[in-house]
């Protein structure tokens, strides 16, 4: 998945065990695939077919890590986080002191002082690599790091970006910054904090609803 990076989560474990059983589905489909294709079609040159133990549980990997990883009971199996991949639209609600009056919905409407904009978050994700973008009404980040935590309590996404910033935008110069965020369920919501380094040193909330 291209642009997209690695992630952690709190499943180490059952995240080596998995690898594990990849490389133990490589050693058997390397071992029989020739017999087995012999014994299927019936014809037994198929028998000579041979394939390495490093190409077969990397094809296998790349299957369910790419594929099949959403699927249940494959999921259950293998401890993949939530799927969170998709379009979330919402709203971002900002600290900010400099704005344009048509980039602004409400004004303090969650009674902080904060300023209400439009948004949409963007998650390309599969069981071991995500890319979180967060399209703004004046500038787009893009994660740089995160960790999925779903062993205890709801799951939470929490990721680091990278922001380039705005040339028609004193205040958004580049900057880098880190966001929380909680996804329910049973609404198809992610809501949680954002704060961002000593450039901005700008903090705020986001709320998102899955849209595709």
């Amino acid at each position: 998945m291209r642009g997209t990076h690695g992630f952690s989560t709190d499943q180490p474990r059952r995240r080596r065990v998995t690898l594990f059983g990849f490389g133990a589905a490589g050693v058997l489909i390397a071992d029989n695939l020739g017999s087995s294709i012999a014994s299927f079609t019936g014809y037994g040159f198929f028998a000579n077919v041979t394939i390495s133990f490093v190409l077969a549980s990397t094809a296998v990997y790349f299957v369910v890590a790419r594929g099949l990883w959403n699927i249940w009971p494959i999921s259950l199996a293998i401890g993949s986080p939530p799927d969170l991949s998709g379009e979330w639209t919402g709203h971002l609600y900002t600290d900010t002191d400099e704005y344009d009056d048509e980039d602004v919905v409400a004004i303090n409407e969650l009674g902080y002082g904060l300023v209400k904009m439009e948004a949409t978050l963007r998650i390309r994700q599969s069981w071991d690599r995500i890319l979180v973008e967060l399209v703004g009404p004046n500038s787009t980040s893009k994660s740089t790091g995160a960790t999925i935590l779903f062993d205890d309590g709801p799951p939470t996404l929490t990721y680091n970006y990278d922001n380039g910033g705005d040339d028609f935008h004193d205040e958004l110069d580049q900057h880098a910054g880190t966001t929380t965020i909680e996804y329910d369920s049973e609404t198809e919501t992610l809501e949680g904090t954002y704060y961002t380094g000593p450039k901005r040193e700008n903090y705020g909330r986001l709320e998102v609803e899955r849209t595709l």
